[in-house]
């Protein structure tokens, strides 16, 4: 009598006949970079787009003085004020140079904040496309806290305020960017070094707000490196705001852009600091970020958001 065959077996089932060139498609290998380096392009970027600026201002002025000489154009005040007098044009080469420097550094601006929009765009619609859509501002909020700053810079929000009234307050206890922001010329320097430095963040959170569907001015001040605070004031008009739906607000260099008058928030009201004073200004809740608050709110944890207890 035979003996029967055992029912357990170790045969394996056969491997996949995959070519490797396709398994290597289908999981590559992590291409792994330096997170300083970054850091040490972007002061490069800077001065090439400042070339770039000044190049295009340059032009531009040889354009307009060569249509002034046919005749085409009206002469400028300083040029008819100052003909016959030394002294005068020599400061009128003074006032020309302060000029061009100035609308340079206009159109840097400019030209970084359009990058900054349409990355932060592109970013929020590759890392929403498997997701269902944000239903609310406070989502959307918490989407740039959490997943775009990951994303991003490695690194999520540290605390997050709002008002329930359209203001959001994002603070950064040490901002990445600005980590290691440091010069030979000291602190104050620095400080002005910083204002063009978030120029590309607070566009980059404007373009993902405006990509979710969140028409929203994001303005970006720091009180001291390498902290850095966010403020995002939602509008309900971008046409009535500013304008321009496509370019809802152009940063300035000083980190506040003009007031608009459809964002219904005063000019006391957007300058946020690490010691809370923009939050206050702004009517926003000052309740700690962990556990119940008083006044019967609650936060989420994790971000400090204050919402209302149910």
């Amino acid at each position: 009598m035979s003996a029967r065959p055992s029912t357990s077996s170790t045969h394996l089932p056969p491997a996949p006949s995959i070519p490797p060139a396709i398994h290597h498609l289908a999981t590559p290998a992590p291409i792994l970079i330096d997170s300083i380096l970054p850091s040490y392009l972007l002061p490069n970027v800077l001065n090439l787009l400042r070339d770039s600026s000044r190049s295009v201002v340059r032009r531009k002025k040889e354009e307009e003085d060569q249509l002034r000489a046919e005749g085409l154009l009206l002469p400028l005040q300083s040029d008819t004020s100052g003909q016959g007098q030394g002294q005068g044009k020599g400061k009128g080469k003074v006032d020309e140079g302060h000029e061009e420097e100035r609308l340079v550094e206009v159109a840097l601006g400019k030209k970084v904040e359009r990058i900054g929009l349409m990355v932060g765009g592109y970013i929020a619609e590759k890392l929403t496309l498997a997701r269902p859509p944000l239903a609310t501002h406070l989502d959307m909020i918490k989407f740039i806290c959490k997943d775009l700053f990951l994303y991003v810079y490695s690194k999520q929000i540290d605390n997050l305020r709002t008002n329930h009234r359209g203001i959001f307050v994002l603070q950064s206890h040490s901002f990445p960017p600005l980590s290691n922001l440091s010069s030979h010329r000291g602190s104050s320097a620095d400080m002005e070094t910083a204002k063009l430095h978030l120029l590309f963040p607070q566009a980059l959170i404007q373009g993902a707000l405006a990509r979710l569907g969140m028409h929203a001015i994001v303005t970006a001040e720091s009180a001291g490196l390498p902290q850095c605070t966010f403020q995002i004031r939602t509008i309900k008009n971008p046409a009535a705001g500013t304008g321009n739906v496509n370019n809802p607000s152009t940063p300035s260099l000083a980190g506040t852009p003009t007031p608009n008058q459809g964002a219904g928030v005063g000019p006391g009201n957007v300058g946020a600091t690490a010691g809370a004073s923009a939050s206050a200004g702004a009517g926003v809740s000052q309740h700690p970020g962990q556990g119940q608050g008083q006044g019967g709110r609650n936060t989420v944890a994790g971000l400090g958001i204050v919402t209302p207890s149910v």
